[in-house]
């Protein structure tokens, strides 16, 4: 097959996974509940991090496969005789990522205004909190892209999520872990370190603008 045809049958898995994205979301909008019509909007910001996880690690596992389709198909001595520096032709898979955190941007966007703009909402949302659920999602394309350049073999995003998800589970079931520690070192909240109650984000010990400055810097970094 050619490049072509490859480049689009990669969008496949990662248009799917959106698509569940988002129709979890507007399954969970239309979800009937005695407390939906009051929705405290400082923990629906927290609330939209962990949805877009599974579309991450899609993007991921994809962007990863598109940075070495040409190592696959055997082209890589191919690009020796084109103008464009590797550097340039990586910088093209990360922008490539883009679009995706933004169409993750706006289905956290339409999904907070949605409970912000009931009747009886109450308290108030954090910027910071609702980026962590985009930048996660690119900081999974650029993570997909690096790894192909380090260890470029197609089994390396499942080791690594693989690999990830075990340090989650190890670090949460240590004894004396510190949960704030914890709040600021993963990018998504996985854990309500106010033991469910409804406070804003800076009194969990992970002020929100923060901490959406420290994904984005690993984006950056990456």
């Amino acid at each position: 097959p050619s490049d072509h045809d490859s480049f689009y049958r990669k969008k496949v898995p990662v248009l799917f996974f959106f698509a569940l994205y988002v129709g979890f979301v507007a399954l969970r909008l239309m979800s009937k509940d005695g407390m939906d019509d009051f929705p405290v909007l400082n923990t629906v910001d927290r609330r939209t991090q962990a949805a877009p996880l599974l579309f991450a690690v899609a993007l991921l596992v994809c962007t990863n496969a598109a940075a070495l389709r040409s190592r696959k198909h055997g082209t890589v001595q191919q690009f020796g005789v084109l103008a464009m520096e590797p550097w340039r032709r990586t910088l093209a898979h990360v922008l490539s990522v883009i679009p995706y955190a933004a169409l993750t941007a706006l289905v956290v966007a339409g999904e907070f205004t949605r409970e912000a703009l009931k009747p009886g909402a109450i308290g108030h949302g954090s910027f910071g909190e609702l980026a962590v659920g985009p930048l996660s999602v690119l900081l999974a394309g650029i993570t997909g892209v690096l790894l192909a350049r380090l260890l470029p073999s197609s089994f390396v995003p499942i080791l690594f999520v693989i690999a990830l998800y075990l340090l989650v589970i190890i670090a949460s079931s240590l004894v004396g872990f510190d949960r704030k520690w914890e709040g600021w070192l993963s990018p998504i909240l996985f854990f309500d370190t106010s033991g469910g109650d409804p406070v804003p984000a800076d009194l969990l010990g992970r002020p929100a603008g923060w901490h959406a400055l420290y994904v984005t810097a690993l984006c950056v970094l990456l």
